[in-house]
């Protein structure tokens, strides 16, 4: 006798529609979190929105960076889950996140954490360089006392101090201004009698201008003293790149 024919099998239960939508919306998220960010950087970058604006724009996209990526990695899990449809869209989502949050971790937490929370640098805290063409102050201390910035400077910058190279202050000058300009600063005043020299120098990727002054003083063997001071134009804290300036503008003059 005949057996008879098989049941067919049940289709599987279909993933739900809204794991799709969550996806979706995990890449348009990152996307625009990106453009934002970017955006404002690169507009910044060629002062077409000030600095600190295009600075701004780019940290105000670090929470919603966080919550895209917990987003984009809950829609993976749920496409591997479900076996449902978005998976590549979850895992652009996910990567895009999360780089995005490791340039602000590494260019801007990491170093802003370790740094203390001044802009102006300088080899002597006793007596600084001065700016003859720029409206800068003594001592530009941002939102703190001057005690508090000598003790932030001390603690974090002891390394930071004069340097005394074996060749006339109008040599030693020259060499100053050259090495500024093969850096790409714009070079804003020079004054050989007095032995000073200033300009602006960038910073990042926005390129932040600092202001720096060189300060040549001749010593009694006919050595000369360089002093130096690099201060930023906005922002309390510099992430470090006054004093990383200082340090390799004066080793690589040394060197000359």
């Amino acid at each position: 006798m005949a057996s008879a024919p098989a049941a067919p099998a049940q289709d599987k239960e279909a993933a739900p529609k809204w794991i799709g939508w969550l996806c979706n919306f995990a890449l348009g998220g990152a996307i625009l979190v990106i453009v934002v960010a970017l955006g404002g950087l690169t507009l910044a970058r060629y002062d077409m929105i000030e600095k600190i604006s295009g600075f701004m724009a780019f940290m105000q996209m670090l929470q919603p960076a966080a919550v895209i990526a917990l987003l984009a990695f809950l829609g993976l899990m749920l496409t591997i889950w479900r076996k449902a449809a978005g998976r590549w869209k979850a895992g652009v989502a996910l990567a895009l996140s999360l780089a995005l949050l490791l340039v602000m971790y590494t260019q801007v937490m990491m170093p802003g954490g370790s740094v203390p929370p001044i802009h102006d640098i300088t080899t002597d805290m006793d007596d600084p360089p001065q700016f003859v063409t720029k409206d800068r102050p003594e001592t530009s201390t941002g939102p703190f006392s001057i005690e508090e910035w000598r003790a932030f400077h001390s603690q974090a910058y002891a390394d930071i101090q004069p340097i005394v190279i074996d060749k006339d202050p109008a040599q030693v000058l020259g060499d100053a201004r050259a090495l500024m300009e093969d850096r790409g600063w714009d070079v804003d005043h020079v004054d050989a009698a007095a032995g000073h020299v200033e300009g602006t120098a960038y910073a990042g990727y926005l390129k932040f201008r600092d202001d720096v002054v060189v300060q040549v003083t001749p010593v009694a063997d006919g050595s000369s003293r360089v002093d130096m001071r690099s201060v930023s134009q906005v922002g309390v804290s510099d992430l470090g790149y006054n004093a990383a300036r200082i340090k390799a503008f004066l080793a690589d003059l040394q060197a000359m």
